[in-house]
């Protein structure tokens, strides 16, 4: 089948939910009820009053089809039962991206796309390449791929991906995660693709930019193992919440759980999915920005892991913290971690010495906020935040030594803050001044 006929039928299947999804956008309140009566046969004040929120995976009532392990980025691996129900959920959060993608990029009917692959995990139970949440768009999809999924079965398995990549000359969609893993593949190459249009990836990507200027960069939403909980609408700020997905509630600040027709724009809540792979009230721990709304669908900004605390003196470092310290810092990629006794900004950047020891200095103000990393640092424990320059390549070395501790290469996700340590022997570049004397 040539791609445009299996692009154009994967398009057209999409248009009964992309047109439900519209009309979703509309009736933010009345769509969520109807997917909470579909999930779980309530209504949303007994099912508020009947189940508490929770951290634990439950059994859902219909059979599990395969069951895929969490990322495990932030904390334990939980193993997330997959059913029919689930995967269509997901169909609901897909099609309305695709069609909204299509539509405004049209050439892309023609060409071919590469869909993120892994090479076989630990387990044997993950998802090889992203079209694989595709459900049945796969047989269509499958048609377009410039790189076929059993090459994750060979050896040389990045060689075997370049080298499909570089021949496709009408290549118009790339999806990946962490957008390194595709500078990483391409890194000592040019490839010709004059007819690449969009590239799908985690953040903003700004050596992707520099690298394919052809292509736009489209972030991605919020998709999880768990769930499917927003999808990105062609030049919106934020992304879509996936109103016909899942039931969701958001938590604010003070723990207050509000509905998806009751956030307000410019506030952060934390995400609690109820889905048809037995979540229910499931807190997903990620923290969302509300930037707009699309009619009346809230559109949202990915903020940090909640669960994502370093904490090895007591001090409990969160990565909100670091991401708030740290918002309007210019560079190409910024890593926090505790290094011994201080914690390091690890930053790749054009900007002068002085200007990134400020930097460090602006993020130890922001801890010192914290009251129990003020302690550790009164104790003695901690010593004041250190800068370390990182010459080149930080963004993929960060990529390489996440795959080389046990993490799965196509769920590598951009992070604010790492837990672990020994990030100084792997960066290419320089502390800029040594460990100074703990001043209390």
């Amino acid at each position: 089948m040539i791609p445009l006929v299996a692009n154009s039928l994967w398009f057209a299947s999409c248009l009964p939910e992309a047109a439900a999804f519209l009309r979703a956008t509309r009736n933010v309140a009345g769509t969520q009820r109807l997917v909470l009566r579909r999930i779980t046969g309530c209504e949303v004040e007994e099912f508020l009053e009947r189940f508490p929120l929770t951290d634990e995976i439950g059994e859902p009532h219909e059979p599990v089809v395969r069951r895929l392990p969490t990322s495990g980025t932030t904390g334990p691996t939980k193993w997330i039962p997959y059913t029919a129900s689930l995967y269509q959920e997901f169909q609901r959060g897909i099609a309305p991206w695709i069609v909204d993608l299509f539509s405004h990029n049209p050439g892309m009917l023609a060409g071919k796309s590469y869909w993120a692959i892994s090479p076989v995990g630990e387990t044997g139970a993950e998802f090889g390449d992203d079209t694989e949440y595709l459900g049945s768009a796969r047989k269509w999809v499958a048609a377009t791929l410039a790189v076929p999924a059993s090459v994750r079965l060979a050896k040389e398995w990045r060689q075997e991906t370049l080298c499909h990549l570089l021949a496709c000359r009408d290549l118009t969609f790339i999806s990946v995660w962490h957008p390194s893993f595709l500078t990483l593949l391409l890194e000592g190459v040019e490839p010709d693709w004059p007819k690449l249009r969009v590239i799908s990836c985690w953040d903003d990507a700004p050596e992707l930019r520099e690298k394919l200027p052809q292509a736009t960069i489209q972030p991605k939403g919020l998709i999880a193992t768990e769930g499917f909980v927003s999808l990105p609408l062609w030049g919106r700020e934020g992304a879509a919440l996936a109103l016909r997905s899942h039931f969701f509630e958001f938590l604010d600040g003070a723990g207050k759980s509000w509905l998806a027709h009751e956030l307000v724009a410019g506030r952060e809540y934390s995400v609690v999915l109820t889905t048809s792979g037995g979540l229910k009230r499931y807190r997903l721990n990620d923290r969302i920005l509300v930037t707009g709304f699309e009619c009346e669908c809230p559109l949202l900004r990915f903020v940090g892991k909640e669960t994502n605390v370093s904490d090895r003196f007591g001090e409990k470092v969160s990565e909100l913290q670091v991401a708030a310290a740290l918002v309007g810092l210019s560079a190409e990629f910024v890593l926090v971690a505790c290094e011994g006794r201080a914690y390091t900004l690890f930053a790749e950047t054009e900007m002068a010495d002085e200007t990134l020891e400020v930097w460090a200095e602006k993020l130890e103000m922001a801890l010192r906020e914290n009251v129990h990393y003020r302690y550790c640092r009164e104790l003695g424990q901690l010593e004041p935040v250190q800068a370390f320059r990182i010459v080149t390549g930080g963004a993929a070395t960060y990529l390489a030594v996440c795959q080389a501790r046990g993490q799965r290469l196509g769920d590598v996700k951009p992070v604010w803050l790492s837990r672990q340590d020994g990030w100084v022997e792997h960066f290419k570049g320089r502390r800029l001044r040594e460990l100074a004397a703990v001043k209390t």
